[in-house]
């Protein structure tokens, strides 16, 4: 069997791989007093996939002929990675949050409960509000709402958020175009020019689209949830390691102190939702 270099760098295990490799190994370099930790993987992955991306259009427009040209049509048909990883991974990632987070759940609830529901739902609201203010503002500009939701998804470093976003955005674009002929002008234009680039079609006269034309609309909603969220994420990840890393110096905290009094609350919760505590109480 021969080893075909190309093949071999376009494959999805050898790029997620290195990119996880190569992650781990950013994460752990210091910048000054902090490091990106885990983090590290998500400027690699797109580093590497910025390469995958650039490497894969330079063999297509090669032509059939170029080392590595099915390899790259595959690869660049996939988005670089098949949404099947990407769901796989997630249900993984998703899950383990749900296994570690049960354990002290009902101590948290009953201890900052209502504190960490307000800031959950804020959090998320004026989030949301933002996103679908700046969707007005700037939806005459050249940026679709499809984009938009991404860069909110992103800006909240929420990959749960990203899977809801995708599923929506297709879903949307699936019933807009489906029912293509009850959209308005603007609606219709804004399609016909993502389905038909070249501007064969006219807006007065097309009254429906075919199966291929929806499927590319379909493609280019998601697409732009992608993109929206690929370009929010790193600046959501950046504040948030940011702000860890000197709030606590900016409020002056001593963070060996608050950690030895979360410590102390949190057996107190574990205690009180145990019953340790009234056992105690009624010896």
């Amino acid at each position: 069997m021969k080893f075909e270099l190309m093949d071999f760098l376009m494959n999805p295990f050898v790029l997620m791989f290195a990119a996880v490799i190569t992650g781990i190994l950013f994460g752990k370099i210091k910048f000054g007093k902090f490091n990106f930790g885990v983090s590290g993987a998500l400027f690699t992955g797109l580093f590497i996939g910025w390469l995958a991306y650039s490497l894969g259009n330079l063999i297509i427009e090669k032509g059939e002929t170029a080392a590595g040209y099915k390899a790259a049509t595959v690869m660049m048909g996939n988005g670089i990675i098949s949404s099947d990883f990407f769901d796989f991974f997630l249900i993984i990632f998703v899950a383990a949050v749900g296994l570690l987070a049960a354990k002290d759940m009902k101590a948290v609830l009953k201890k900052y409960g209502a504190r960490f529901v307000i800031l959950g739902v804020l959090i998320t609201f004026i989030g949301g509000f933002m996103t679908y203010a700046m969707t007005l503002l700037s939806s005459d500009k050249g940026s679709s709402a499809y984009e938009v939701s991404g860069v909110y998804t992103g800006a909240l470093t929420s990959s749960p958020g990203l899977a809801a976003a995708l599923e929506t955005a297709g879903k949307h674009a699936e019933d807009v175009s489906k029912e293509f002929e009850k959209a308005s002008i603007k609606d219709k234009k804004e399609i016909l020019k993502v389905v038909d680039p070249e501007g064969k079609l006219d807006v007065n006269t097309t009254t429906s689209l075919t199966q291929e034309q929806i499927d590319k609309y379909i493609a280019y909603a998601e697409a732009g949830v992608g993109i929206g969220h690929a370009v929010a994420y790193p600046f959501g990840v950046l504040i948030v390691i940011l702000g860890v890393n000197f709030l606590p110096k900016l409020f002056r905290m001593d963070l060996k102190e608050e950690r030895r009094k979360y410590e102390k609350e949190m057996k107190e919760a574990r205690d009180s939702v145990s019953g340790k505590n009234d056992t105690r109480s009624s010896i």
